[in-house]
Formats: structure tokens, sequence, C-alpha cells
């Protein structure tokens, strides 16, 4: 992860601590292989949190061949990021209609300043704002090495050979499809994964860091020390 200058840093600025009337609405944030799926899973079930990652979005909307699934697959399939505004439509047109009164925790979004001002935007309308923006920190050989040891089935979940494995091998424990390694898992195209993620996500870091909201997490250890950690940083801020 990108240095942040004293100035930028989370340890420094004031806590914030969540109203007592709002939902919570947290963000992981982290390079690709720190786990933010696992762990916005986790929570999901752990706090009562709805769950909305970019990714399943992507895929729903690209299955179904909706005017903004026909646009992003255009993008998707050449292993490039789909420009904001589809993204942000995405997001908006989930978080609107089917807005269920619970609190969020989102993965894989936002990734730009401007998608992160649309998602003030979005949740002001709902009368909501962020709790916290967290941001997953792990070492890239870490992560390269997590990432060889990763199985997905074709409906998106996700296991790992040796920290998190099927119970059948080879094979989904929900619905049953083989598993498979992608080949964005390979150890070379990780690595350029996470330097463009560095790249990219140094303004968003610095944009949560002057809003008090971010929180750096330790990401290595199991899912569920990595989930404990997390628990505790919202504790610390009082939004739990």
């Amino acid at each position: 992860m990108p240095k942040l200058t004293s100035s930028e840093t989370p340890t420094t600025s004031k806590t914030q601590s969540a109203p007592a009337t709002q939902e919570l609405s947290l963000i992981l944030l982290g390079p690709p292989g720190a786990g933010k799926g696992t762990q916005a899973r986790a929570l999901a079930e752990s706090l009562g949190l709805r769950h909305l990652s970019t990714g399943e979005l992507f895929r729903q909307h690209m299955q179904k061949e909706t005017p903004l699934g026909v646009q992003a697959r255009v993008y998707y399939d050449k292993g490039e990021y789909v420009p904001d505004r589809l993204v942000i439509a995405m997001v908006r047109e989930e978080l609107t209609l089917f807005h269920s009164g619970k609190g969020i925790v989102l993965d894989g979004f936002p990734r730009t300043v401007a998608q992160a001002e649309a998602l003030d935007e979005i949740l002001a309308e709902l009368g909501q704002q962020i709790t916290a923006a967290i941001v997953l920190v792990s070492d890239t050989e870490e992560i390269v090495t997590r990432a060889q040891g990763r199985r997905v089935c074709p409906e998106g979940h996700t296991y790992h050979t040796v920290k998190n494995p099927p119970s059948a091998d080879g094979r989904c424990d929900i619905d049953g499809l083989p598993l498979r390694q992608r080949i964005d898992d390979r150890p070379e195209t990780v690595r350029k994964r996470i330097d463009t993620y560095h790249n990219r996500t140094k303004p968003l870091l610095v944009f949560y860091a002057e809003k008090h909201l971010l929180k750096s997490v330790d990401g290595t250890g199991s899912i569920a020390e990595v989930t404990k950690n997390i628990e505790s940083v919202l504790s610390e801020i009082g939004a739990r």
C-alpha cells in the first residue's frame, strides 16, 4: 500500500464515531488478493450487513445482458477497468432500487475518487453516510502465494486450497459446480494488478484519510483473525 504523508495518515487524524442512528456503511479497500471479498462476506454475516460486490454485480448484469452489462462486457472481456460512469450507474441502481434498510459492506467499490464522490451522493439520498473505509494491508508476496491457492466456481463462490478448502475436492459446497483457478491468479498477473492498484488508489486513500474515515487493518493471518482485527477497529470508533 502506498505510504501516506503525516497529514494524510488516519493515525494522526481525529477519530470519527458512527452516529447512533446511522446504519453501518463500510468500504473494504486493498490490493487484489488481499481478501476483501472473504472479509466482506464474513462481516455481512456477523454484523447483519448487506454485501455489495461490484464483481458479482458485473456478472449479474452481463449474464442478464442488461444495457449496462452489455457495455461493461466490452471492457471486462479485455481485462480493462470498467469506466466510472458504468460502475456508478450499476451501484446507484442496486442501492436505490434494492435498499433494504440494512447496513452495507462494499467490496470493490469505490476504486476512484470520482466513484467515492458519487457514492457519498447516493448514500446521502438514502439518508446514510460512510462509517469507515477499511484498508487491508498485506505483503505483495503473501498475496501472490494466497492467489495461487485460490479457486472459484462459475457463480463466483471463492475457496482456498489451504485456508478455506471446499468440503469435496474441486467442487463448490454451495452449488456443486467445478472449481477452477482464474487466469488472473497467476503470479505475474497478480503482481501487475497490485502495481496498477497502488498507482490508481493512492488518491482514494487520501480522500478517505482527509475525511478521517480511513482505517488500516493487518490483512495477514487467518480469515478469522483478520475479521477480528476489523471488528476491533469498528469497536474503537463506536461502530458496533
